[in-house]
């Protein structure tokens, strides 16, 4: 019965042993956030696809990496148009900045030293496929369509997608208060340029803006995969504080569209960043001849 008992307690303590090895091995096996490709059909006459990132936002802690991925048959690449470093990507992951850098079915990750938001488009689809990654220098990492402040002693980590003029921004948000206070952008506009103008907060002081005109395929009578083509933008930066005015004009195909039409729907949108927070806001604007 001695030498069983004695058997028995040392099988215990070497299972347990082999409990202690394997569970840091589990826990330093977990994957961070996930984004991938999703493509939607659309309907009309034109049938356009809808292309997005699913989710659109995520947010890590510095050093951390995410996973990015296109599982479709569908055409898709990673352009970084915004951020304070260049994140480290697998070889999976095609990044660049013309169509060429893109593909369909591919995998791979892309690790963030650097804290700040990182904002990238498709190579194929530009910025109707946005998607925004902010790095916290504390480890915090989640995903959604918003990604929550960072908090504790470090800066704060914002990103801010919103669907409507109303929708509040937070204190560390480059825009001047709320959406709708801080831009001004009339709905209704004549001539053959989009105006307006944007507040911009201290946080938002260096920072980078982008404004993007978007018409429907079908109103300029092309086709293509996207719903939407773009038909002018402004960047701008090394922004600063207070009030900034904006012109963008329509590209050539949009100006004979108008001519024709006598009016012409544009979606604009707004993406305004800087090293520690970024704002993105979409507009209707409807322009006359």
């Amino acid at each position: 019965m001695v030498r069983l008992r004695r058997r028995f307690l040392f099988l215990l303590a070497a299972v347990l042993g082999a409990a202690v090895v394997v569970l840091p091995a589990i826990a330093g096996s977990e994957t961070g956030p996930s984004i991938e490709a999703e493509n939607k059909p659309g309907s009309g006459i034109y049938s356009e696809e809808h292309h997005a990132w699913k989710p659109s936002s995520a947010t890590v802690g510095a050093g951390a990496a995410v996973a990015i991925s296109n599982p479709t048959a569908v055409p898709h690449g990673v352009r970084w148009v915004s951020a304070p470093g260049t994140p480290s990507c697998s070889a999976g992951v095609p990044v660049g900045a013309t169509v060429e850098a893109s593909g369909s079915k591919w995998s791979g990750t892309c690790t963030f030293a650097q804290p700040g938001v990182y904002v990238f488009y498709c190579t194929v689809h530009g910025p109707e496929m946005t998607g925004t990654i902010t790095v916290n220098s504390s480890a915090v990492t989640t995903t959604g369509a918003v990604a929550p402040p960072a908090t504790g002693g470090a800066p704060t980590t914002t990103t801010n997608q919103m669907s409507s003029p109303e929708a509040a921004v937070s204190p560390g948000s480059p825009l001047a208060g709320s959406a709708a206070q801080a831009i001004k952008l009339a709905p209704s506009q004549h001539g053959r340029s989009i105006r307006g103008s944007l507040k911009i907060s201290q946080a938002g002081a260096g920072g980078r803006l982008e404004v993007d005109l978007l018409a429907k395929a079908a109103s300029l009578a092309v086709a293509g995969h996207g719903a939407q083509v773009q038909v002018g933008r402004l960047v701008r930066s090394g922004l600063h504080a207070g009030t900034l005015p904006f012109t963008v004009t329509l590209g050539a195909r949009a100006r004979h569209a108008l001519r024709a039409h006598r009016r012409l729907t544009l979606s604009v949108r707004i993406l305004l960043s800087s090293s520690h927070a970024a704002a993105r806001i979409t507009r209707t604007v409807v322009l006359h001849a």
